[in-house]
């Protein structure tokens, strides 16, 4: 069996706008992040995207 059999699907993370919280990030672990004002503005002027976020704040374990 080769070793892209065996590995596990690569979920990628999402910007995603939540009635009560606001533009959140999902991450791939499943954990959610609210994203600040200066992130907001960065993802509405499409200077940054979920990926670069997600390597800010996910922290593999």
């Amino acid at each position: 069996m080769s070793d892209s059999a065996k590995a596990p699907a690569y979920q990628e993370s999402t910007i995603a706008d939540e009635p009560i919280l606001g533009p959140v990030l999902f991450l791939p672990d499943g954990s959610i992040r609210q994203l600040s004002w200066l992130e907001r503005l960065f993802v509405a002027l499409k200077l940054t995207t979920a990926k670069d976020l997600e390597a800010r704040y996910f922290k593999a374990t």
